[in-house]
């Protein structure tokens, strides 16, 4: 799995992520601050991308891009999310796992 981010602090571009481990992804989850336009993204074996921004201490958005012919479309998102819910899904998505039952994505 590999991740990007930018959590005010260090940004990692989503064109050149950085490799990580399930223990590494988790401990970025546990520690990424609430700012302003912040955002974590991971991409799997797959080659699928989801993405989580931190509203508040233990709120956040997921957001899953759609692309369709090599192009994005849109986005599926679900406003409602704990911490520990980010990390089953995170855990999931490494895993290969089915994780989009753990959470409501809309358009």
């Amino acid at each position: 799995m590999k991740y990007y981010k930018d959590d005010g602090k260090e940004r990692i571009n989503e064109t050149k992520p950085r490799e990580s481990s399930i223990e590494n992804a988790l401990t970025e989850i546990d520690a990424f601050p609430t700012t302003e336009g912040n955002f974590i993204g991971f991409i799997n074996e797959k080659d699928e991308t989801i993405q989580f921004h931190k509203n508040e201490e233990d709120a956040w958005v997921l957001d899953v891009p759609v692309v369709e012919n090599g192009y994005f479309v849109f986005s599926l998102t679900d406003d409602d999310l704990t911490t520990e819910k980010v990390k089953i899904i995170v855990k999931k998505f490494f895993l290969g796992e089915n994780w989009r039952y753990l959470c409501s994505l809309t358009k």
